[in-house]
């Protein structure tokens, strides 16, 4: 890495940020329509095909009244279906540079070599230890709601942030105006993602009014907003009753299942956090970097904590937690190299690197068989509607590792018309569509 020119070093992380656009536009484009994609084809007004972005707005008025109130996520899934899927997989390959560009602004004042090693850290990051990618990341339904959702967050954050780091920011009528929009969508977007991102704003607006005794109008008003955005959105009719309530044995339950499921997930990114900080501590690393890691941090466990009062929790609901925290360690990492100390972060890429590949293996020929299952499936489809048939049996998808969005998601039901049986049903225009599970097969040798 020192050998690399202040120029070279910034190339490289152009084509880094390029090899992670052409990635994740393959990936995307491999990924078919799952579960969801299908259903938030059609309107939950009367069920028919929407044809029209002005059908949206009626429809996610019922959907708040019969599903959940995350009316502004899905309804832009329903803009998005609207369009041929290359439209999503493009968008989607940018939000991830977007991201790793958001990411990279938190230590944009590092050296080019330096920035070019931590970026690559926090994509090696992302993609080792994201449980359920496929359904984060590359599914349709769920990129929008939690990876272009996490771009939003951070957009939003960006400004307090700099404000605790006593940054400048740029100031202007329509750069206020956008953001007080933005702060609405960001609290009405997601019942665990917006909790935690209002919870960092709020922390960091505290701090900066603790050490400056006083605060400007804008960040109280995007918090104010932000609030009531979060209110609409668990306020939603459909939203009442979907906890797990305040009885202490389901708590107790759900507790217990999240953190042995958060162990098994997240404890490697958790010990590098807790190493990074200690070094950090060790260095007497600038202290408004370590609470601002420390803030998001505990803004990555909110997310997860809300889920004790959930009725379920699926591994795709780790996603903010991951987010949150992978930048927290690239601020405490880049606090590492400021200190003159690479070798830590070194390592950690290194380690990361070697992880990568093997995942990237795997995970790139899952994602390649799910998609032959799905053209494969299509093609059934279409000869079923050729030969004038009313039925046709499917196989289940079968995936064999969480870069797959069908990964342990119910992809079809056995039986006909139930979901998501019922909106494939629609979408092809054939009237009966049966799941078929695999054949058992013969048992391991032990």
């Amino acid at each position: 890495m020192k050998s690399l020119s202040p120029s070279r070093a910034r190339r490289a992380l152009i084509g880094l940020y390029l090899a992670v656009f052409l990635l994740m536009l393959v990936f995307s484009f491999l990924t078919p329509m799952v579960a969801d994609d299908y259903s938030y084809c059609f309107s939950w007004v009367d069920s028919g095909r929407i044809t029209s972005p002005l059908q949206i707005p009626a429809s996610m008025a019922s959907h708040r009244q019969l599903t959940n109130g995350r009316v502004v996520a899905h309804g832009l899934v329903q803009l998005i279906l609207l369009a041929p899927k290359m439209l999503f997989n493009v968008l989607n390959a940018c939000s991830a540079v977007l991201l790793l560009w958001l990411f990279s602004g938190y230590y944009a004042e590092r050296t080019p070599r330096q920035r070019l090693l931590l970026t690559l850290t926090g994509a090696l990051l992302l993609f080792n230890w994201m449980p359920a990618f496929g359904q984060v990341a590359l599914w349709l339904d769920g990129s929008i709601n939690y990876s272009w959702g996490i771009v939003l967050f951070l957009l939003f954050l960006r400004p307090y942030a700099a404000a605790w780091l006593g940054q400048a920011q740029k100031r202007s009528l329509p750069r206020d105006l956008g953001f007080l929009l933005l702060a609405l969508i960001v609290g009405a977007y997601s019942e665990n993602g917006s909790l935690a991102t209002l919870f960092a704003a709020f922390c960091l607006c505290l701090g900066c009014l603790l050490r400056e005794k006083k605060l400007r109008w804008r960040p109280l008003a995007g918090l104010a907003l932000g609030g009531a955005g979060y209110v609409f959105l668990m306020t939603a009719p459909a939203t009442s009753g979907r906890g797990a309530g305040l009885d202490f044995s389901a708590l107790s339950k759900n507790f217990k299942y999240i953190t042995e499921l958060t162990r098994g997930e997240l404890l490697p990114l958790f010990l590098l956090f807790a190493l990074a900080l200690a070094l950090c501590l060790l260095l007497r690393a600038e202290r408004k970097k370590l609470i601002l890691a420390g803030i998001l941090f505990l803004a990555g466990l909110g997310s997860l904590a809300s889920f004790i009062f959930a009725r379920y929790f699926v591994p795709r609901h780790f996603c903010f937690t991951v987010y949150f925290t992978a930048l927290a360690c690239l601020i405490l990492l880049s606090e590492l190299l400021e200190k003159g100390r690479p070798v830590f972060p070194a390592l950690a890429a290194a380690a990361l690197s070697v992880l990568f590949v093997f995942n990237l293996a795997q995970g790139g020929l899952d994602i390649a068989v799910t998609y032959k299952h799905f053209r494969e499936r299509e093609a059934a489809i279409q000869e079923a509607l050729d030969a004038g048939e009313r039925e046709v049996r499917l196989p289940v998808y079968e995936s064999a590792t969480a870069y797959s969005a069908p990964h342990q998601l119910l992809d079809l039901s056995t039986q006909a018309h139930d979901w998501p049986n019922c909106s494939l049903e629609d979408y092809y225009g054939i009237e009966s569509i049966y799941g078929v599970l695999p054949e058992e097969t013969e048992a391991p040798l032990p």
